[in-house]
């Protein structure tokens, strides 16, 4: 019986090392990867989208409703990597920035741009109280403010205006607020982030006269029809366009109207696919 156990243990240990080597195997990998790569993550109905630089920044847009985030990015960064450099919430629904409360405790979150609009209810200052805690910085985003990201990689803000001063204040649509930004690498715009714009919002930057083409689209609010205008959609001039939504979700994202104004597009869904990831 002593021996019995001796080489169970024996096929056990040898069983433990294994995983270690395939776990700092995959890590390794994962840190000697050049490549720039952007992930729309499954976390159910909402937005969660994560950036992962050349020089190994991680900027994370959006963070979906819940604690599912936690996972995603931990399927996506590896064990290892426990950094976000920019935390990006587009408005404040709570299918986009509450996920955040969770990633705050196990990841070290440098920065946050918000839009400074403020939300009722408790789960929207504990967001605040969680930032405040954990003394990360808080810029507010205006369309004069561009990130750099690395050498000739930028989020290109192209929404809120900087005529717009959303700090403090409420307002009945608070999807029409969202930041819009492109991810942009030398002078080509990879993709468009759109949080939850709708159609006045998108004509409101097709009004202020910024360019707006992209390669990749991510549909506005989840794929609802009051996004994505036909007017939108020519101006950004899209090949791809990705959807970002729960599976039978209640509200019934993406709507057909809005699909057959893409029908003739490359459509990448996390609802199919799950996690949804590009590499460039």
């Amino acid at each position: 019986m002593g021996s019995f156990l001796s080489q169970k243990q024996w096929a056990l240990s040898h069983l433990i090392l294994f995983g270690v080597l395939v776990l700092v195997a995959l890590q390794f990998a994962k840190m000697t990867d050049t490549r720039l790569k952007l992930s729309f993550l499954d976390i159910g109905q909402g937005d969660a989208i994560l950036i992962q630089t050349p020089n190994h920044h991680n900027i994370l847009v959006d963070a979906g409703p819940d604690s599912t985030v936690v996972d995603r990015l931990g399927e996506t960064l590896g064990f290892f990597d426990k950094t976000i450099d920019l935390f990006v919430t587009t408005h404040p629904d709570k299918d986009h920035y509450a996920g955040i409360l969770d990633v705050l405790g196990p990841y070290h979150v440098r920065q946050v741009m918000m839009t400074g609009l403020l939300s009722e209810g408790a789960l929207y200052r504990s967001f605040v109280d969680a930032l405040k805690a954990h003394a990360v910085p808080v810029v507010f985003a205006n369309n004069h403010q561009d990130i750099q990201l690395g050498p000739n990689l930028y989020l290109d803000v192209l929404f809120p205006l900087a005529e717009e001063n959303w700090v403090g204040k409420t307002v009945q649509n608070k999807n029409n607020t969202s930041i819009v930004a492109r991810l942009v690498r030398g002078g080509k715009s990879l993709a468009m982030l759109t949080g939850d714009a709708e159609s006045p919002e998108e004509r409101e930057i097709m009004l202020a006269g910024q360019e707006v083409a992209s390669t990749i689209l991510k549909l506005g609010h989840h794929g609802s029809r009051s996004s994505t205008s036909p007017e939108w959609l020519k101006a950004v001039h899209s090949t791809t366009v990705v959807v970002s939504a729960g599976r039978n979700n209640q509200y019934g994202h993406p709507h057909p109207e809005t699909m057959e104004r893409v029908k003739d597009l490359e459509v990448r869904s996390t609802q199919k696919e799950g996690t949804v990831s590009l590499s460039f």
